[in-house]
């Protein structure tokens, strides 16, 4: 396992050419929000935005959706029926499996809701969506029920779990790194395994560990931004266990200068974002 230096990350960075039109940047789909919790969708796509993805679409419900364009209006809008509990309907996943053919990678969870609807959402796209996977939030806690259903999986998938949903998917009261390698092993997956810094873990081991304690992120809405960052990084073409360790990076050090400028109590995940081009250039 690599400590995640300075210098490891800048080598992940994705190549940027100045000649270069939106399309050369990647696409990513968002499948995130609902009635409840809209904010989520909102700073998973404003985080997604500032990776430097070329286009960004959020497939989400109205309620989500209103809350987008006076927050991020770079952020294309791509509506989906609301089922009965708020949450995105069944019968929106044709249309969203149709937008995952457009889209260079795919992040589904943050704000989504458990519930029947997005059990059968969560089903249809890991069997049908072929493009690069990011499962956050209640993606992770769908799918803690049965994950088997990752072998079900056509194209490449990161995980982003904090300990209690690691402990879940792992199904144990408690879960670590040997926990975390052995599930990685055997559903073929990444995990970004957040947590005082975090680890990353490919299907192979322990890639990537980086220590960065900060209590001002351990707060509603920082995996969202992490989540965000690391869809847009993988779809620039960075592969599952780069974009997780640069995206861990690069939302760290954001997470410090947020911290140095507003202190660790009054800084919210918002604020990580706002620094997210200076943690860049910093990186650059």
């Amino acid at each position: 396992m690599t400590v995640l230096t300075e210098r490891a990350a800048r080598a992940l960075l994705p190549a940027r050419d100045e000649q270069s039109g939106k399309w050369s940047f990647g696409r990513a789909l968002l499948c995130c929000g609902s009635a409840g919790m809209p904010g989520a969708a909102v700073l998973s796509a404003r985080a997604a935005l500032r990776s430097g993805v070329g286009l960004c679409r959020l497939a989400s419900v109205p309620a989500a959706l209103a809350a987008l364009p006076a927050a991020a209006p770079e952020c294309m809008l791509f509506p989906l029926p609301e089922g009965p509990a708020g949450s995105i309907s069944e019968r929106g996943l044709p249309a969203l499996l149709r937008g995952t053919e457009w889209a260079s990678a795919v992040l589904c969870g943050c704000g989504l809701s458990v519930c029947d609807d997005t059990r059968a959402l969560l089903r249809g796209l890991l069997a049908a969506c072929r493009a690069p996977l990011v499962l956050d939030a209640d993606a992770l806690n769908l799918l803690a029920e049965e994950p088997a259903l990752l072998k079900t999986r056509p194209g490449p998938t990161l995980l982003t779990p904090h300990a209690r949903e690691l402990a879940r998917l792992c199904g144990a009261r408690e879960a670590g790194l040997p926990e975390a390698a052995a599930f990685a092993a055997a559903y073929g997956v990444t995990l970004l395994c957040k947590g005082g810094g975090g680890t990353v873990v490919g299907p192979d081991g322990p890639l990537w560990t980086l220590t960065a304690p900060n209590s001002g992120l351990a707060k509603g809405g920082s995996g969202d931004v992490l989540a965000g960052l690391c869809a847009g990084l993988l779809a620039q073409g960075l592969p599952p266990a780069a974009a997780a360790a640069l995206g861990l990076f690069l939302h760290a050090r954001a997470g410090r200068l947020a911290r140095e400028r507003l202190g660790a109590r009054a800084m919210l995940p918002g604020d990580v974002i706002d620094a997210l081009g200076a943690a860049f250039l910093a990186l650059e």
